[in-house]
C-alpha cells in the first residue's frame, strides 16, 4: 500500500509522464479500456476492483470528490480488519475502503485531479485539431529528392540557426507545383532527427484533403507544443480546466491564449530557447481574409515581442492577397525566398532527380526492358523531359508515376506516350493521361475561381495559349495584356478581378506595365492542359462558346471603326478601349492592333464556328468591307489567308458585296498599283522579315516575267476601287516562294 501511494506522488509531481501515464490507466485496476482513468472526470468520483471468490465488480466510492486535489495519508489509508490475533472489532476507518475486508489490489494505479484535468484538456485540444496537418502523420508527403534543393535548404536552415536573425518570420513562396511543401517536408523531417531540434509544430494545410479549417490552426499548434513541451501543457491544462470554451473563441482569441500568453507575457519557465512553427500552403486555408489575418496576428506578435522565443516557416503561392499583406501590413517583420521556375539549379535538380528515378524504374522493371536497350531512356528522350519541366518539379515527379506505374508495369511504352503527348500537335484522346496529377493541380487552381468572372478568365487565357495550338495567332508586333485586354473588351479591374486566383500559374504584368508585357505562364504544360479539351474540361479555351464570343467582339470593333455604319470611312481611333491608355503612342499602337486582328480574325474563320447569328452580324459589315482600304499593307495576313483558304465561312458574302473576287495575273494592270501604298513582298509565306527591295525596286519588270511564265495564274483580289489590293503567290522552280501584297486601283 505504500508503493502504491509512492506511485499517486510520481503522477502527480511529474506531468511530463502524460503519455506513460496513460498506458498504466490501461492496466490499472478500473478495468477501463478506453484509458479512463480511476478518476471518474464527470463524477470525480473513483472505482476499484474487489475481488471475492470468482467474482468481481466495480464499485464508486463516493466519498472521493473532486474537492481534493491531492492524496490525503491521513483520510485515505488503505485498511482492513485485524488479522492473526482474533480481534473482533477492527478499528473503523472513514477513508477510501472504509468497512472493506478480502479485497486484494493488484498494479494500483492512484489517479489525481492534476492527471485527469491534463488528460481531458489533451483530449479537448485533440478533438478539435486538423487531423493529418502533422509533418510525420499518416498523410504521406514527399520530401526533396536526394541531394536537390540544396541551396534553398541551406538557405533556410542558416536562417533557422542564426541566434542573431533580424527576422523571426521566413516566408518561402513559389508557382503551384514548384516543390515548396516537399521542401518544407524535408526541413521538419530533418529537424525532427537532429540531436537538438527545435521543431516546435508543423502544420500542412491541403483544401482537398479538408485540412483548411483557419479555426483549428492555434488549436492545432497548441496541441502539438503541449506534447513536446511539458511546461506548456501545464500551462494549457491550468486554462482549459477553467474555461473549455478556449477552442472555440475567435482567431485572435486563440491566438492571444496559446501563443502570446505563455510565449510572450508569462514566459514559461523551460521555454527560452528557439522553437521553429512550420506552416505550409497557406494558400489552401479556407478564406482569404483568414489567411490574411493569421499573417497580420504572427507578424505583429514578432514585431511586439522580439525576444520571444518562437520562429516561424510559412510556405504559399504568392497570391496577390498574401504579398500584399506580407509586403504592406507587416513589410519589417519577414524574410522571403523565392522558389524560381527554370532556375539553374532547379533545372539541375530536375535532371538528377530524373536520372535517379530512371535508374530505378530500370530496376523495378528488369524484365520489361530489353539487355539491347543498354541506355534507357536515350539522352535525347531524358533531355526532353527534363526541358519540358523547365525547373517545376510537379512536372517530372508527374512523369515518372506515369511511367513507373506498377499497374501498366511497361515502362518503355508509358515512356512512348508521355513524349507522343508533349508534342503540340499530339492527341491522346481516348488513352491514358501521363499528367492525370498535374491536370488535377490545375483543375483545383481554376476551380477558385469566382464564377461571375469565369467567362472573362477563360476568354483572357485563350488568347495566350501556345502558338501552336491557339487560333487567334499574334499579330505582328500586336502584343501587351493591356492590348490584349481592349481587344476583348475587357476593363483593367475586371481583368485583374478575372486573373486574382491564378497568381501561381500565370506570371501577370502590373498595371503600369501592361502595355508591353504579355500575360505568361510559369510552365508551358499549364497552356497545354487549357488547350486540350480532354484534360480541361469546361475550362477549354477554344470551346465554340469562346470563339464565337470572341467573333462576335471583333465584328463590334470593325463596325465600331467605321461609325457604326454612319460614316463612309473607316477610322481606328474611333474604337473605344476598355482599358484606357494615357500615352498617345501606345494608345494608337493599341487601337490599331485591335482593330487588325480583329480584321484578320474575322476573314480567318472557319464554317464549323459559324451560326445563324455570327451570320447575321457580319451581315452588318458589307458598308465596312466596301469602305475599308485594303491597300495598307498591314491587311497582308487577312489578304493572305483569303488566297490560300478561298472557302472560308464568309468568303461567299464578301464575293457577293463584290469585294472579293479572283482573277487572272495577266489581266492585272501594273500602271493601276498605287505608289501612295508601298507594296509588301515576302519569301515564305507568313514571314514577315524576308522583304526584297531589290524585287520591289524593280516590281513591274518582275511581274512582267512572271506573267509570260504563268498568264492565268490566280490572283485574289480583295477592296473595292482605289482600296483595292492584289494578293498572289509566284513559285520559281529552284529559286524562290513569293508572297505579294499589292496596292491597287480597280477598275469598276
Amino acid at each position: 500500500m505504500g508503493r502504491g501511494r509512492k506511485k499517486s506522488k510520481a503522477n502527480i509531481n511529474r506531468p511530463d509522464e502524460h503519455v506513460r501515464s496513460k498506458k498504466k490507466e490501461r492496466t490499472s485496476t478500473t478495468g477501463h479500456d478506453d484509458g479512463e482513468s480511476a478518476l471518474n472526470p464527470t463524477t470525480g468520483s473513483s472505482s476499484i476492483q474487489v475481488t471475492s471468490g470468482s467474482s468481481s465488480f466495480c464499485e464508486p466510492l463516493t466519498n472521493v470528490t473532486s474537492n481534493h486535489p491531492t492524496l490525503d495519508p491521513s483520510d485515505h489509508m488503505l485498511s482492513a480488519a485485524s488479522s492473526g490475533n482474533g480481534a473482533s472489532n477492527p478499528t473503523p476507518h472513514t477513508g477510501y475502503f472504509g468497512g472493506a475486508h478480502h479485497f486484494t489490489i493488484n498494479n494500483p494505479t492512484m489517479m489525481t485531479e492534476d492527471n485527469a484535468n491534463e488528460r481531458k484538456s489533451m483530449k479537448l485540444l485533440a478533438s478539435n485539431i486538423i487531423v493529418g496537418a502533422e509533418f510525420d502523420s499518416s498523410d504521406h508527403r514527399p520530401s526533396c529528392h536526394p541531394e536537390t534543393r540544396l541551396d534553398i535548404c541551406h538557405e533556410i536552415r542558416s536562417w533557422m540557426n542564426d541566434l542573431l536573425r533580424k527576422y523571426k518570420i521566413l516566408w518561402l513562396n513559389g508557382p503551384a507545383g514548384v516543390g515548396k511543401s516537399a521542401i518544407l517536408q524535408t526541413i521538419a523531417e530533418t529537424e525532427s532527427e537532429s540531436g537538438r531540434s527545435i521543431l516546435g509544430a508543423t502544420l500542412f494545410f491541403s483544401r482537398p484533403n479538408n485540412r483548411d479549417d483557419p479555426k483549428c490552426v492555434f488549436i492545432t499548434i497548441a496541441h502539438r507544443l503541449a506534447v513536446r513541451y511539458p511546461p506548456y501543457r501545464q500551462y494549457v491544462t491550468r486554462l482549459l480546466t477553467l474555461d473549455r470554451t478556449l477552442v472555440s473563441k475567435s482567431l485572435a482569441d486563440q491566438f492571444k491564449t496559446f501563443i502570446v500568453r505563455p510565449f510572450a507575457e508569462e514566459k514559461l519557465d523551460g521555454l527560452h530557447d528557439t522553437i521553429l512553427i512550420l506552416l505550409d500552403g497557406l494558400d489552401e486555408c479556407n478564406g482569404e481574409d483568414a489567411q490574411r489575418e493569421i499573417i497580420l496576428l504572427i507578424a505583429k506578435f514578432v514585431l511586439q515581442y522580439p525576444t520571444s522565443p518562437l520562429i516561424w516557416l510559412i510556405a504559399s503561392r504568392p497570391e496577390p492577397h498574401i504579398r500584399g499583406t506580407f509586403s504592406k501590413a507587416v513589410q519589417f517583420s519577414h524574410k522571403e525566398i523565392k522558389v524560381p521556375v527554370d532556375s539553374d539549379q532547379g533545372c539541375r535538380d530536375v535532371e538528377r532527380y530524373l536520372q535517379d528515378s530512371f535508374a530505378d524504374i530500370r530496376g523495378n522493371f528488369s524484365e520489361s526492358i530489353p539487355l539491347c536497350l543498354q541506355q534507357w531512356p536515350s539522352e535525347s528522350d531524358l533531355s526532353t523531359i527534363a526541358t519540358k519541366s523547365s525547373g517545376l518539379f510537379i512536372f517530372p515527379s508527374t512523369v515518372i508515376r506515369f511511367i513507373g506505374d506498377e499497374d501498366y508495369a511497361d515502362p518503355i511504352s508509358q515512356l512512348k506516350t508521355v513524349l507522343e503527348v508533349t508534342q503540340p500537335t499530339s492527341s491522346s484522346a481516348g488513352g491514358p493521361n501521363p499528367f492525370a496529377a498535374l491536370d488535377a493541380l490545375y483543375t483545383r487552381i481554376l476551380s477558385g475561381v469566382p464564377r461571375d468572372v469565369l467567362s472573362t478568365t477563360v476568354r483572357l487565357l485563350s488568347m495566350h495559349s501556345s502558338e501552336n495550338q491557339i487560333r487567334f495567332r499574334t499579330f505582328m508586333n500586336f502584343r501587351g495584356f493591356a492590348t490584349i485586354c481592349n481587344w476583348l473588351g475587357v476593363s483593367q479591374g475586371r481583368a485583374y478581378s478575372a486573373l486574382r486566383r491564378l497568381h501561381s500559374v500565370l506570371k501577370i504584368p502590373e498595371p503600369q506595365k501592361a502595355t508591353t508585357q504579355d500575360l505568361s505562364a510559369f510552365h508551358a504544360s499549364f497552356f497545354d492542359y487549357l488547350a486540350s479539351s480532354s484534360r480541361s474540361g469546361t475550362f477549354y479555351v477554344f470551346s465554340p462558346e469562346i470563339i464565337q464570343h470572341h467573333l462576335l467582339r471583333c465584328i463590334h470593333v470593325l463596325l465600331e471603326s467605321h461609325g457604326a455604319g454612319q460614316t463612309s470611312d473607316v477610322n481606328v481611333n474611333r474604337i473605344s478601349l476598355s482599358w484606357p491608355i494615357e500615352i498617345e503612342e501606345h494608345r494608337l499602337r493599341t487601337q490599331h492592333g485591335v482593330f487588325h486582328a480583329s480584321l484578320r480574325d474575322i476573314m480567318d474563320i472557319r464554317n464549323e464556328f459559324v451560326d445563324d447569328t455570327l451570320r447575321n452580324e457580319f451581315s452588318k459589315l458589307s458598308a465596312f468591307f466596301e469602305d475599308h482600304d485594303f491597300g495598307e499593307v498591314l491587311e497582308f495576313r487577312a489578304g493572305w489567308h483569303m488566297l490560300v483558304y478561298p472557302k472560308l465561312a464568309f468568303a461567299m458574302s464578301l464575293e457577293h458585296w463584290g469585294v472579293l473576287k479572283t482573277v487572272p495575273l495577266q489581266s492585272l494592270d501594273y500602271d493601276a498599283i498605287r505608289l501612295d501604298h508601298e507594296p509588301a513582298i515576302y519569301q515564305k509565306p507568313g514571314d514577315l522579315s524576308s522583304e526584297d527591295p531589290t524585287l520591289k525596286a524593280d516590281l513591274k519588270k518582275n511581274l512582267a516575267t512572271w506573267t509570260e511564265m504563268a498568264p492565268s495564274h490566280p490572283v485574289t483580289m480583295l477592296g473595292r476601287g482605289r482600296k483595292s489590293c492584289a494578293f498572289f503567290e509566284f513559285h520559281i522552280p529552284g529559286e524562290a516562294f513569293w508572297t505579294l501584297a499589292l496596292p491597287c486601283v480597280q477598275s469598276s
